[in-house]
């Protein structure tokens, strides 16, 4: 038997095996280079789809209740919530971004005039210094990302009309549930299909 033939009988698969082999460790190599491109541009290497709850809180349970909103979003997409102030009566957005380590993160708020619970300069929350800024069109608070994992809050009635912008729609929080309700925004990595599907 030749040395040729020998290391073909011993390779398992043959030489053919061989070959795809080496092209299985130059696709890992690929994957690798194109994980760390992924992680220096998102801090993640998670690029799966993400989903963006919404789920009413009830007396039992918060993690029982089924979400009455569903949206998929991808690491580093942000949420906007807006609502009228509820004593000054003019607009408030809050910018949330899906973080793979965090869940929601805060991002930034924008206001035109102060009011109640309302920041008037820089603040330091779980070890986070906002930045304060005021522009030509208001204030501007950037949470330089801090971590929140999940929001609750109350849905205000329609004179505050909390709505939310998420992947590309327009959600109004009381065509899902009544003013007043509790509810908490999430991220969840793993899709949790609605009732019906």
């Amino acid at each position: 038997m030749t040395a040729q033939l020998r290391a073909a009988r011993w390779t398992p698969g043959g030489p053919a095996r061989a070959r795809s082999a080496s092209a299985v460790l130059r696709a890992v190599g690929a994957l690798a280079a194109a994980a760390a491109v992924l992680l220096t541009v998102t801090g993640s290497v998670d690029s799966g789809t993400a989903w963006f709850s919404v789920r009413p809180l009830t007396e039992a349970s918060a993690d029982r209740a089924r979400p009455v909103l569903q949206v998929p979003l991808a690491v580093g997409d942000r949420i906007e919530l807006t609502h009228t102030h509820s004593v000054h009566r003019r607009p408030v957005y809050e910018v949330f971004s899906v973080s793979a380590r965090a869940g929601l993160a805060m991002e930034e708020m924008r206001f035109d005039a102060h009011g109640a619970n309302l920041p008037s300069g820089p603040e330091t929350i779980d070890g986070v210094t906002t930045t304060f800024v005021r522009d030509g069109s208001g204030y501007v608070v950037d949470h330089q990302g801090r971590p929140l994992g999940t929001v609750r809050m109350v849905v205000g009635t329609a004179d505050v009309d909390h709505r939310l912008a998420a992947g590309g729609r327009q959600i109004r929080l009381l065509d899902l549930v009544g003013p007043g309700t509790g509810v908490e925004l999430y991220v969840q990595t793993h899709r949790v299909a609605p009732s019906g599907e």
